[in-house]
């Protein structure tokens, strides 16, 4: 069975448009097929072992994010109060050398037991609160009080965001993005 030349061409162009317009051309063309995106990297070993490693620490260290309990000295003045981060009220001025249990950290750090906090403004709301580049880092969901006056003051507070975090961390997830 010949097909002749109109018969030819047109085989020709039935297999060019079914090459064109087949799942590997649209694939190639970056047009979504039905296949279900990648999940993401897979797991390395290396990340696996680290994750196992870093368990124990984590939830240790997404313990002492819970609570806030400093006491400073050094010199300066102020008062404060804050009802989650969006509803802060700051006045003073103090440099301050401060120990105890540090509160929130924000990002994956070492919590240490000590550390310089310095803090001076005025303000209420999260606009203009507190400046300095040694401010303490208050959590989201912190809700706590501090005070100083002349050489000695403490800072105390509570964040429910951090214990959410420190139970979900047992399951596996981290709600702050603290962990290590």
């Amino acid at each position: 069975m010949s097909l002749g030349l109109f018969g030819r061409r047109a085989a020709l162009a039935a297999l060019a448009l079914s090459l064109a317009f087949g799942p590997r051309a649209a694939h190639a063309g970056k047009i979504p097929l039905d296949e279900p995106p990648p999940k993401g990297p897979p797991a390395t070993p290396v990340s696996v072992v680290k994750k196992v490693l870093l368990y124990l620490p984590n939830r240790l260290f997404d313990l002492t994010d819970i609570v806030r309990l400093r006491v400073r000295a050094g010199p300066g003045w102020a008062i404060g109060a804050r009802v989650t981060r969006f509803a802060p009220f700051f006045a003073g001025d103090y440099d301050a050398t401060w120990v105890g249990m540090p509160g929130p950290r924000g990002r994956p750090s070492l919590p240490l037991p000590a550390g310089v906090d310095a803090q001076r403004g005025i303000g209420i709301g999260p606009v203009g609160v507190g400046s300095g580049s040694q401010a303490p880092y208050y959590g989201a969901g912190e809700i706590g009080a501090g005070v100083h006056l002349y050489m000695l003051g403490f800072d105390a507070g509570f964040d429910p965001v951090e214990l959410v975090d420190f139970f979900a961390g047992f399951a596996g997830y981290d709600v702050s993005h603290d962990d290590f």
